[in-house]
């Protein structure tokens, strides 16, 4: 019996991946546990393992395919075994509709019905748009134009135009590059974000994490902030709250994810349950979350049921920042390079140095005011000034 290979929903928020690379061809043995090709969603790339054993008998979706979950991409046969005389479209949710088996034609003669349709994959025709290549004249290396044959195309083009002093250079973003200009443009869109910020005494923290490196994982100072961070939303609960279908909801656990640069893009994992943890055992959580992003492997789990966000550009010696609110969150906290600074003594009577650090909330103004939010923020100052949390 043919087994008919989805995209596999991953996650709730999943509506599509994109084929990124087949690890097999047609004609190749695949069995369960072994991975087939590689996809990229709006979180991740992750590599998929085959639903059933047999052989790779057909591919239906190119590299560089943009594919609604459910949608069909290969089918598995037993060795023997017919391909069947009708295929799919979707497996899943629903009834799903039939497609003949389409095999391209043996003649360079087009059936009429097609003459007016050119078989170009979704990421090819968006490229084809942004570089401003006429689909129309190119000529695929295969029965389908792919973003190579894009590629190819513009250079050609680009070799018959005049030399003349280029103004601008365009490149086509990456999928993950495109979900973060969607969601950063949808933040900026619809949230009621206000700043504030405040400066605070860093001296314990400082000796607080250099007391960790004592430890087998030496805990960073955004895995210490994640916990005070969790302390404070535990006692003010209003922005540990989420704005969803014009309600505010409070979350019944408190999931903070930490922003993590990458080759492909910003990425967010998120700590499950911080409350509830020591910072070792988060420190230990991230290291493996975030090398799984940089290297591209993440698992969709990583950033799923974040509450609140922290992100950090201390390490660039930026002193402070307001940030983009990580949507439906209630609010993030952007935290500044930790400066030796002069301040006054507690006596009043002398200057001393002190580590300062400082530290911006930006919250939703729709969730929650101004006064409620500076508490907060205030709160989170005190934490860090004491430099622990039990």
């Amino acid at each position: 019996m043919p087994v008919f290979f989805s995209m596999p929903k991953l996650g709730l928020n999943m509506t599509q991946g994109v084929i990124v690379r087949w690890l097999v061809g047609e004609g190749d043995q695949v069995e369960p546990g072994k991975p087939v090709l590689e996809i990229e969603t709006d979180k991740a790339t992750q590599e998929l393992e085959a639903p059933g054993a047999g052989f790779l008998a057909r591919i239906l979706k190119n590299v560089g395919d943009i594919v609604p979950c459910n949608d069909v991409i290969a089918v598995i046969l037993a060795p023997g075994e017919p391909m069947p005389t009708s295929i799919p479209v979707t497996i899943g949710d629903g009834i799903a509709s039939k497609i003949e088996p389409t095999l391209l034609p043996s003649t360079n003669e087009v059936p009429q019905a097609e003459e007016t349709r050119i078989n170009i994959s979704p990421v090819a025709r968006v490229l084809a748009e942004e570089l401003g290549v006429d689909i129309s004249k190119i000529v695929p290396h295969g029965g389908r134009i792919k973003r190579e044959d894009v590629l190819a195309a513009h250079e050609a083009q680009k070799s018959q135009l005049p030399k003349t002093p280029i103004s601008e250079t365009r490149t086509a973003g990456p999928s993950l590059r495109k979900k973060i200009a969607e969601h950063m443009s949808k933040s900026a869109r619809t949230v009621a974000r206000v700043g504030l910020t405040l400066e605070v005494d860093a001296r314990l923290l400082v000796e607080w994490r250099n007391r960790s490196k004592t430890s087998e994982n030496q805990v960073n100072y955004n895995i210490l902030l994640a916990k005070i961070t969790a302390k404070a939303l535990q006692e003010f609960p209003y922005m540990n709250s989420q704005w969803l279908n014009d309600e505010v909801v409070l979350m019944p656990e408190i999931n903070i994810g930490i922003a993590v640069d990458t080759d492909r893009g910003l990425v967010v994992p998120v700590l499950k349950g911080v409350i509830l943890k020591d910072v070792e055992t988060l420190q230990h959580e991230f290291d493996a979350a975030s090398q799984r992003a940089i290297r591209s492997r993440s698992f969709v789990s990583d950033f799923e049921g974040g509450t609140f966000t922290i992100t950090n550009l201390g390490s660039f010696e930026i002193e402070s920042f307001l940030p983009i609110i990580n949507i439906p969150e209630c609010a993030i906290l952007a935290v500044g390079a930790i400066q030796k600074k002069p301040v006054m003594n507690d006596s009043g009577d002398g200057i001393i140095i002190r580590p300062r650090v400082m530290l911006t909330l930006a919250f939703d103004h729709r969730l929650t005011d101004g006064g409620p939010a500076a508490k907060f923020l205030q709160r989170i100052k005190h934490l860090v000034e004491a430099g622990e949390v039990n």
